[in-house]
């Protein structure tokens, strides 16, 4: 409860569109994303196993927290680069 509370918090920072928390629970890593609407975090959770909703997705790991981390920015560079593929090909 207190990583998803933690990610609900971080999109009242002006200029955050997503957040992300990374804790360690059970001897597993727990990933909340949360975003406004604009970044889906379930597409991205989804390439890791996870899964949710646009704004509210979530997925566990059985991995070190630097492994999931590092999981989870590639996750995010791929989402980032098919959603500027995406509209540079609805713009031509």
């Amino acid at each position: 409860m207190i990583a998803s509370q933690a990610a609900d918090d971080l999109l009242n920072i002006k200029g955050v569109l997503a957040s992300f928390v990374l804790t360690r629970a059970n001897n597993k890593i727990h990933i909340s994303g949360r975003s406004l609407g604009d970044i889906s975090v379930q597409l991205i959770l989804e390439r890791i196993g996870g899964g949710g909703h646009l704004t509210a997705a979530a997925t566990q790991l059985d991995m070190s927290m630097e492994n999931a981390e590092k999981m989870l920015r590639k996750a995010i560079i791929e989402y980032i680069r098919e959603e500027e593929e995406n509209e540079s090909n609805t713009n031509r």
